[in-house]
């Protein structure tokens, strides 16, 4: 075990030397569930090149500029509508905010969004959240302390591996699907891009870009991006209820930039820097103390 101790000595680790502490600590769950596949807790070459390919097919699909706004924007006026329909009583609005959000993850992994009563979606959402739970359980972190000792009690809650079997299940099928539409020319999602890779790589004997490899691949991207976004949005929620002088400000911009649009885009530079001070930066804060 190695320790560092001081500002200066864990950013020259991580900066200097990014590649001698690159890999992740050895926790028995997340092992024996991803059997080290995919990006979030796979180690060497295949957290090299996942990490390398995820990173460049972002950056192909335009990741911050307007092509993926649009599918943000695109979400955001489904939510509002979502949100209007109640009338202004209030509501339960976890659900809804983390599907919101599971939707833009699925327009970009898959390449179309679903409806929000669309069985498969509420599903997979489902079965994030439960397992999100499930991992976060005392009994879980007892297992990842000292595995031998409670792999029986966590063996006889099936519900985990029955969540993830599902989720791989649905992301399996996926594969499938867009492998009989591929077309290498006009690559509409992350699956598109990593079976275009997948065909040059069959050559090479080391294989990284294996079916295997892209629903592990899929999964992370879900489990990383969904919960921790729909939290945050839900402090901003509440942020905004709290503080209406706030609500007026991030409000009124809109409506007085544009005539013929009411969601924000990132161009309208000044309602951005408010936003991202104001509301994005407390919301992390206070999720972050609640944690």
């Amino acid at each position: 075990m190695v320790v560092l101790s001081g500002y200066e000595t864990v950013k020259d680790a991580l900066v200097n030397h990014a590649e001698v502490f690159a890999d992740r600590p050895h926790i028995p769950l997340f092992s024996e569930l991803t059997k080290e596949k995919g990006l979030l807790f796979s180690n060497g070459d295949i957290w090299r090149v996942m990490r390398r390919f995820t990173f460049s097919a972002l950056r192909d699909f335009r990741m911050g500029s307007k092509m993926i706004e649009d599918k943000i924007t695109e979400e955001c006026r489904c939510l509002v509508n979502t949100f209007k329909a109640y009338g202004g009583k209030p509501f339960e609005n976890s659900t809804v905010v983390t599907t919101a959000v599971a939707n833009i993850i699925v327009s970009i992994v898959l390449g179309n969004r679903l409806d929000y009563d669309d069985p498969t979606l509420c599903r997979l959402v489902t079965n994030i959240r439960e397992n999100i739970r499930i991992i976060g359980s005392p009994m879980v972190q007892l297992y990842n302390t000292f595995p031998s000792l409670f792999r029986l009690f966590l063996g006889s809650n099936k519900e985990i591996y029955t969540n993830l079997a599902e989720m791989q299940e649905f992301v399996t099928k996926t594969i499938t699907n867009q492998k009989k539409k591929l077309d290498v020319n006009d690559q509409r999602s992350l699956i598109d891009a990593f079976l275009v890779k997948q065909k040059e790589e069959k050559p090479n004997p080391k294989l990284h870009f294996t079916d295997v490899n892209l629903v592990f691949l899929v999964s992370d991207i879900f489990a990383a991006g969904m919960e921790s976004t729909s939290t945050v949005l839900r402090w901003g929620l509440l942020l905004m209820a709290k503080y209406p002088e706030i609500q007026i400000i991030v409000t009124y911009i809109p409506h007085n930039h544009s005539k013929s649009s009411n969601i924000p885009v990132c161009h309208w530079s000044l309602l951005g820097i408010y936003c991202n001070v104001l509301f994005f930066h407390a919301a992390c804060g206070l999720n972050k103390k609640r944690d």
